[in-house]
């Protein structure tokens, strides 16, 4: 059997680009990838500027069924497959026999996620206690919430399933959201309380997200029965006693109206356009905070290109807002409240695009254009972030996340699975390593991943498994970024000694040779 219907979803995300970034957001130094998490975290920056030049990362995760086809899931999403796995027209043969697949689930999930980080900054006014951020991001969400075993199985098998022919399957439903939208931000951070060992910021992230894309099922009611056809041994027919529920989608030509045009990223030229809001704090305990004192030609200040915390506590509201999909051309839900529907074999065949589901949903369910409203709104992925960092040593840390996701998920929108990880890390101003181990997909999946960072480039994964292909996993991910980094820098010794400077060719290089001796004195006092 070649792959089912339920890799539809996951192929749109890999053929677009491939929220976790769990090695890269708690490190001091992730500029404005440690943004998205706490938009308090671009204030007291190590950084003096920061410029994200591209990032990337793609997040796959479920519940149900482990991997164990022949062919790893790099080679999947790579296109990398041994012609002994392929159909004779090259397509990948997937076999019911690769699905590992937990039966015992009374319901399962599926998270699906891409996000391309582009152009962003993040300025620090060290003197003022404010930094100040602009970010840029397309990201393409997919969720799969409250699914029923059986249809669980026809979503990873189609309708090969000899087993249960002829046996009816009631009272199933889930409920399925993709979106694709492009994000700007504005974020603003600020210094708003230090005395002694505290330490207190706080930062707002303004948004204008527009629409890309949006397809959604929540199904409440699904009755059905799948029979086979003796004359055609591997067809069959699917019977719903009743359907019932509501699906949207947006049309091919809300992806390809994107532009940097200022009637789509202002305007209504796009699918759909909403705002959202970040707002976090984070708090600092710094029970050595007077050795971070330094004395200069002006006055006291503090020892900027430092991590001066024992711990940190962090807490943020992230992605509160929505998208409202209102652009008639492209915008298309109906309610179904169907019974006695047969769906016949090759109905729902090559689902490439919107139209094709548009239009074979249609000839399914008997559809019409008058059934369809041109209007919805999906919210954004709405969730609780809390952070809790603690610095062993300069170079050693061990960090807390906990997400929690405040949508509902059985409903229109976006969710973030909640999760709760650990994350060890060696951290240097050039070089990073660390070990994110955490429990994902709504506390059901436990994952282990691996990152690193050499400079200005960083590249990991938070499910190692699902890269290495080890012990039939249930996930994968991968992540990298580059960028361009400006460290904060010492200030100016206070007492330099100053030498009469000679005449000569050569003056210019002892000038530079003196003052980087003062700076490595002046660090060695530091």
């Amino acid at each position: 059997m070649r792959l089912p219907l339920f890799f539809f979803i996951f192929f749109i995300q890999i053929n677009t680009f491939s929220q976790q970034w769990l090695g890269v957001a708690p490190s001091n130094y992730s500029g404005t990838y440690g943004i998205y998490s706490n938009p308090a975290n671009v204030a007291d920056s190590r950084y003096k500027l920061f410029v994200n030049l591209a990032g990337a990362n793609l997040d796959f995760i479920n519940n149900y069924f482990g991997w164990g086809a022949p062919y790893s899931l790099i080679g999947l999403i790579t296109n990398k497959v041994s012609d002994t796995y392929r159909a004779p027209n090259g397509a990948i043969i997937f076999r019911n026999s690769y699905a590992d697949e937990s039966l015992s689930n009374k319901t399962s999930t599926v998270f699906m996620a891409t996000d391309l980080k582009g152009p962003a900054l993040m300025l620090n006014f060290n003197k003022a206690g404010f930094a100040v951020g602009l970010t840029s991001r397309f990201r393409l969400l997919a969720n799969m919430n409250n699914v029923t075993t059986p249809v669980a199985r026809v979503l990873v098998n189609g309708t090969l399933l000899p087993d249960i022919y002829g046996v009816p399957q009631d009272n199933n439903h889930f409920t399925m959201n993709m979106n694709g939208y492009a994000e700007m931000g504005l974020t603003l951070g600020k210094i708003i309380w230090q005395q002694d060992e505290h330490f207190l910021k706080a930062g707002l992230t303004l948004k204008r997200v527009n629409g890309v894309m949006n397809i959604h099922y929540i199904a409440n009611d699904l009755d059905y029965t799948i029979d086979d056809i003796p004359a055609r041994p591997r067809k069959q027919n699917v019977f719903f006693e009743n359907a019932a529920g509501t699906y949207g989608l947006t049309k091919s030509g809300s992806i390809q109206s994107v532009s940097l045009n200022p009637n789509w990223l202002f305007g209504n030229a796009s699918a759909g356009h909403g705002y959202g809001v970040d707002v976090g704090v984070v708090y600092e305990y710094r029970p050595e905070h007077r050795q971070y004192d330094i004395k200069t030609k002006k006055g006291w200040t503090t020892d900027a290109t430092k991590n001066k915390y024992l711990y940190k506590i962090s807490l943020a509201l992230l992605d509160f807002g929505q998208i409202r999909f209102n652009n008639s051309n492209y915008v298309y839900q109906t309610n179904i409240a169907k019974t006695k529907v047969l769906i016949p074999p090759g109905t729902f065949n090559k689902i490439d695009s919107p139209e094709k589901l548009f239009n074979q949903m249609n000839n399914a369910f008997g559809l019409k254009d008058a059934d369809y409203d041109h209007e919805f709104v999906s919210p954004l992925p709405t969730a609780l972030s809390a952070n809790f960092d603690y610095k062993f040593s300069e170079k050693l840390y061990l960090n807390a996340t906990w997400i929690q996701n405040l949508r509902n998920t059985k409903t229109i929108g976006m969710n973030q699975p909640s999760m709760l990880a650990f994350v060890p890390r060696l951290e240097s101003k050039w070089l990073e390593l660390s070990l994110p181990i955490a429990l994902q997909n709504n506390y059901h999946n436990l994952t282990v991943g691996l990152a690193g960072r050499l400079g200005p480039l960083f590249i990991g994964t938070d499910n190692l498994a699902g890269v290495l292909n080890i012990g039939k996993p249930k996930g994968i991910s991968a992540y990298f970024g580059l960028f361009l980094p400006i460290f904060n820098k010492l200030p100016e010794p206070p007492n330099p000694c100053y030498s009469e400077r000679k005449a000569g060719w050569g003056q210019g290089i002892r000038d530079i040779l003196q003052k980087n001796k003062r700076k490595r004195q002046w660090r060695r006092i530091r």
